[in-house]
């Protein structure tokens, strides 16, 4: 199995049952595939093509996919445990990964592949290697990773609690794509993840306070990595909901996030919020959702449940959720597709997010055994269904 590989993968469309949206499977192998984490560039060649994660032929590598062609290029050759991802910079028109505790830069059109920076012996890295605006730094959160006492099996979220409670010693470091020279711009003790930087202020980025959410004091935080200063963004101080999965919109001034109660009562909530923690909006939302995505304020996507959850007072809502803002509220659910994956790692989370037209939806789900891509054209949001209906 080597890069520049090409693989057709069966092309498979059909009718959603719900919405009545035709779908596109994209990928179909024995092996898990997924896009990149919501919150991280992936798309190029005009938005033609994309960067995702691959499992094939026993061992996981970056691929891209032609929207053109269905065609699925290998980009990468890795060996070993661990599944890529990474954030594509399109003013460098190359893609960056972590792998093995080392930052690669990709070029998705030679398959050139070069180190640019090594953690630091004792420092674990973490999460994905942000490319700036003006595509001159990479920024990256490296942290020394409590020892484990005893043997004991990995699986996703298996040591996120301990890790929240350890407080371990964590930093932010600046890498200078040309010359690899890197400095430290933030470090506390604390959990730290998130690391996504504005797609348009190239000083700009935010960071977040990790772990389970009605225990962290403050989620999200912004950072200038020119001066260090680092400030709260939707302050948590009353208490009042647990905050998280922020995400940039496609302006790089604001950003979008969800929350829940802390306690018993109360309301999930929708925001958005300027970089600079002003022009705070939020609405209370109908349903939860696992994740959100979204242009701008106007239409927000969601991906609701797992597709097994059966307690009474939980029911399962296992749909691709459209919510729209009416100038006063948000409108929805409606529902643009079934995707009734488990949810049971990374690669099973829908991740839902809009192509950057803003006309479809990208997500993942694993309702055929093995995890594949699928996209779904958003259309008219009045001819969905409502969730109560369906």
């Amino acid at each position: 199995m080597t890069k520049g590989r090409v693989f057709q993968d069966p092309q498979f469309r059909y009718e959603d049952a719900f919405s009545g949206r035709d779908i596109w499977r994209l990928t179909d192998y024995l092996g898990h595939s997924s896009h990149l984490y919501f919150t991280d560039p992936c798309w190029f060649n005009n938005n033609r093509s994309m960067v995702f994660a691959s499992d094939r032929e026993n061992q996981s590598n970056l691929f891209r996919f032609d929207l053109d062609t269905g065609a699925v290029t290998q980009l990468t050759d890795l060996t070993g445990p661990g599944r890529p991802g990474g954030c594509f910079s399109a003013a460098n028109q190359r893609h960056y990964f972590w792998w093995q505790g080392e930052v690669h830069e990709l070029n998705v059109q030679t398959l050139e592949d070069q180190v640019i920076y090594r953690a630091p012996q004792g420092m674990s890295p973490g999460g994905r290697a942000n490319p700036t605006a003006d595509g001159k730094y990479l920024c990256a959160r490296i942290m020394e990773e409590p020892p484990q006492e005893k043997a004991a099996i990995s699986f996703s979220y298996s040591r996120f609690r301990e890790f929240f409670h350890a407080k371990p010693f964590t930093q932010i470091v600046r890498v200078e794509v040309a010359t690899g020279d890197v400095e430290i711009v933030h470090e506390e003790n604390c959990y730290i993840g998130h690391v996504n930087t504005s797609p348009t202020l190239p000083d700009i980025m935010t960071f977040c306070h990790e772990g389970p959410w009605d225990l962290v004091d403050q989620r999200i935080w912004g950072l200038n990595i020119q001066t260090g200063e680092a400030w709260r963004i939707r302050s948590q101080e009353e208490n009042d909901v647990s905050i998280g999965h922020e995400y940039w919109f496609a302006d790089g001034i604001h950003m979008g996030y969800h929350g829940r109660p802390r306690g018993e009562g109360g309301h999930h909530i929708f925001g958005w919020v300027r970089w600079d923690n002003t022009g705070q909006h939020e609405e209370h939302f109908p349903f939860s959702s696992t994740h959100f995505h979204s242009i701008d304020q106007s239409l927000i996507v969601g991906d609701g449940t797992p597709g097994t959850v059966f307690t009474s007072d939980s029911p399962a809502r296992p749909y691709i959720q459209l919510f729209k803002w009416d100038g006063e509220r948000y409108v929805g659910p409606r529902i643009l597709a079934y995707h009734r994956s488990t949810f049971n790692n990374q690669h099973a989370h829908p991740h839902p997010r809009f192509t950057p037209d803003g006309k479809a939806v990208l997500y993942s789900s694993d309702l055929t055994s093995y995890s594949n891509m699928y996209l779904v054209e958003v259309g008219a949001f009045e001819d969905l269904p409502e969730i109560e209906e369906a």
